[in-house]
């Protein structure tokens, strides 16, 4: 049984010189990350970390974090994330709910716990200060200094738990998702064999390594090719910047950071030659940012679609040759998710569980290997996570979505930003990919806000394009004829900029929650009052 940990050890024997990760000035190969991921896991169980405790790490993103997660993986412990973006309040919950038994603290995030260090501390967890003055009672170097003897490997199986990913916390507290030995294998070995990522790639990582993007800067162990780090947090015109200095030949990009490198770089000075394929996935893509991007970038171009609950073990892509057949005439392509991945099954289905007839919509269900085993601490929402028939159990994805007669998928929205207008549904996403098309638009989002009359209806907030305009009204008449009567929206905000959450996303429940919570922003809403 191949463990991920025996990746680690592969690497550094067939590609001990070959540089690993980039973080900045900072390099460190294959050799090194063996070797100094060693000595952190022997330290580790020096000071009584065994098989299933928790080592959590609140840090941004640079090669540190890779250590801490190689050493967790060849000792069996397991690996947290705490986001330097969240509340002190979800940061407190996630160190308690995981029982973290060591907390790993960068030296510029121990302010965002302020005056909680010594709660933690009261807990039992033993605190280690990263880079910088820190101040705290242990040093991460020097922790490493001391401890040059092989970690002790215990025995693992397929069903142990390797890490815990916090969700982003969109509706209450954080919830962690079980990533087991298995399913972060898989994940690693199928998405790298389906993007097509080579030994010679060079990888431009995206960040965020608190959660998914752990695996994703994880690629170049089941390939040995180097990978890129932000040198601390994702922006995009460093995202340019080290494309050109690093000479990057692949990356993944959210559909946000796809909209604005490209400004960026019409804007700018940059050498992309060396880009030779770029991904993009985790939320509904607008078809003119991708033709966009095709047309100024060029390459290979696919999108993945995967949730945390699947170790971000993407469920399904769309290729570049069916993105070729959208530029040549078949447009509605650009707004499917694509086809099932190579190691899932897909299948949609009603609230009973029953699957649906093709161009029914239904609620997405998948069956793979990398699905997680539940969330941690909750039994309630573990048996409505699951659906079972005779092939196993199924993740339930919380999307919503339908297939074609030649097996593609189209998400339609999260189930829980369905709208549901008088006695209709609208989904959001159909609305977003008519808005996206009107010339003006930069960034678009759809959601329900509260009526009188309908229960909900359809409103949309857009942010344009520099120098253009445009009215409430006319974005509104853009829709008329293009989605039902239903669904055009009754209210258009125009702002400078989407809020967007920690992973790059546009905050949609942070835009329906301001509706709900202040009506009166509403026309009707201004009338009732």
């Amino acid at each position: 049984m191949i463990l991920p940990r025996d990746f680690v050890r592969r690497c550094a024997t067939s590609y001990p010189d070959k540089v690993a990760f980039v973080d900045g000035a900072l390099r460190r190969t294959w050799g090194q990350m063996h070797e100094r991921s060693d000595r952190l896991a022997s330290a580790l169980q020096a000071m009584g970390v065994g098989k299933g405790d928790v080592v959590a790490i609140l840090a941004h993103d640079h090669v540190e974090v890779l250590e801490h997660w190689f050493a967790c993986i060849k000792i069996g412990a397991v690996r947290v994330g705490v986001n330097w973006r969240y509340a002190p309040r979800e940061m407190l919950h996630l160190i308690h709910d995981c029982a973290a038994k060591v907390l790993i603290v960068q030296d510029n995030c121990l302010p965002l716990l302020g005056e909680h260090l010594d709660t933690i501390r009261a807990a039992g967890v033993r605190l280690v200060g990263l880079r910088g003055g820190h101040g705290l009672e242990i040093d991460y170097e020097k922790l490493l200094a001391g401890h040059n003897a092989r970690p002790t490997l215990p025995a693992l199986t397929d069903d142990d738990i390797i890490g815990i990913s916090y969700t982003s916390g969109t509706t209450g507290l954080p919830k962690g998702a079980l990533w087991t030995q298995r399913s972060v294998r898989e994940c690693l070995l199928h998405t790298n064999l389906q993007i097509g990522l080579r030994h010679e790639d060079v990888f431009l990582s995206p960040g965020s390594t608190a959660g998914v993007g752990i695996v994703l800067n994880s690629f170049g162990l089941v390939n040995g090719m180097r990978m890129v780090l932000p040198g601390g947090d994702f922006s995009a015109v460093g995202w340019l910047e080290l494309l050109q200095a690093e000479r990057a030949t692949t990356s993944i990009l959210m559909p946000t950071l796809l909209q604005r490198v490209l400004e960026l770089y019409k804007a700018g000075h940059y050498d992309a030659s060396s880009l030779r394929q770029i991904v993009y996935g985790s939320e509904p893509t607008r078809p003119p940012v991708i033709r966009d991007w095709h047309a100024t970038f060029g390459g290979e171009i696919m999108q993945i679609y995967g949730l945390t609950e699947s170790t971000g073990g993407w469920l399904s892509f769309l290729r570049h040759e069916d993105h070729l057949r959208a530029f040549a005439g078949e447009p509605q392509l650009l707004t499917s998710c694509g086809k099932p991945a190579l190691h899932v099954d897909l299948s949609i289905r009603d609230a009973d569980g029953r699957a649906l007839p093709t161009g029914e919509v239904g609620e997405l269900w998948a069956l793979t290997d990398t699905n997680i085993a539940g969330y941690l601490n909750r039994p309630e929402e573990n048996a409505e996570l699951f659906g079972h028939d005779e092939h196993g159990a199924w993740l339930r994805c919380n999307d919503l979505g339908k297939m074609d007669e030649r097996g593609y998928y189209y998400l339609t929205d999260r189930k829980k930003f369905m709208i549901i207008s008088g006695a209709f549904n609208v989904f959001p996403v159909v609305v977003e990919n008519v808005l996206a098309e009107h010339a003006a638009i930069r960034e678009c989002a759809v959601v329900g806000a509260p009526h009188p009359e309908w229960g909900e209806a359809v409103v949309a907030v857009v942010s344009l394009r520099d120098g253009a305009t445009a009215t409430p009204q006319e974005l509104i008449d853009f829709c008329r004829g293009k989605v039902g009567k239903w669904e055009v929206p009754k209210y258009v905000q125009i702002v400078p900029d989407l809020p967007k959450g920690g992973t790059h996303k546009i905050a949609k429940h942070q835009l329906r929650e301001g509706f709900r919570q202040h009506p009166d922003t509403l026309p009707w809403g201004r009338e009732a009052g």
